[in-house]
């Protein structure tokens, strides 16, 4: 004769069995969603409508910047980057790329950025992250969010939008087909640097390529 005991251990090991059948169904739903990205034979930087971008979006001189918001060395070209966008900003347009290649937060944080995007606060968001780079686990970064004055909940819904999450991922795609695997890395027509530069140096390959025909 079959007691309560069974028929509940029945039911409980049924229910077990249909959470993992319909996980499995959504994790493999998900993982059909992503979009797949074919670089083969591009040799250049792609400007994407979604691109963070700022100064001249009309200029032909382009300078594309790799970086992931955990790298102390994107941190510290943060500041050489700035000058030359104070100097040349009605010269050049400047494509922020993200590559968060370091740890998993490094993605998060990537998204986190673009979704301040969203609400035309990606800049200070990007600054933010840069400033805090060594807190923003104590911080969180919905409250950076709040600190810069965006809509909390917007931006919280936001961070699960894998359309982002695509776009973040899109960028690490075409990198990698770039050959590019160190952060910083700023490309400006054929020249690429690779690793913390001085302003000099980054100059250089600005002045060159305005004078380029």
């Amino acid at each position: 004769m079959i007691n309560n005991k069974h028929i509940l251990s029945i039911f409980i090991a049924l229910g077990v069995l249909i959470i993992i059948f319909f996980g499995y169904d959504v994790l493999k739903n998900r993982e059909a969603s992503k979009p797949e990205f074919d670089f083969s034979g591009i040799d250049r930087p792609i400007k994407y409508s979604q691109s963070p971008t700022r100064g001249n979006n009309r200029a032909q001189i382009v300078m594309y910047e790799y970086g992931d918001y955990n790298c102390p060395g994107c941190k510290s070209m943060q500041t050489v980057v700035n000058d030359i966008f104070t100097k040349y900003q009605s010269t050049i347009t400047h494509v922020w790329k993200d590559f968060p290649f370091l740890s998993d937060s490094s993605t998060e944080f990537a998204i986190a950025a673009r979704c301040a995007g969203e609400q035309d606060k990606f800049w200070e968001y990007h600054d933010w992250l840069f400033q805090n780079q060594s807190n923003i686990d104590s911080i969180g970064l919905v409250e950076g969010a709040a600190q810069l004055g965006l809509n909390k909940d917007r931006f919280t819904s936001c961070l699960l939008d894998d359309t982002i999450a695509n776009l973040v991922e899109q960028d690490f795609a075409e990198a990698r087909a770039l050959g590019v695997n160190e952060t910083p890395t700023i490309i400006v027509g054929g020249t690429a640097l690779v690793g913390v530069q001085e302003f000099g140096d980054l100059e250089n390959i600005i002045i060159n390529a305005i004078a380029q025909p």
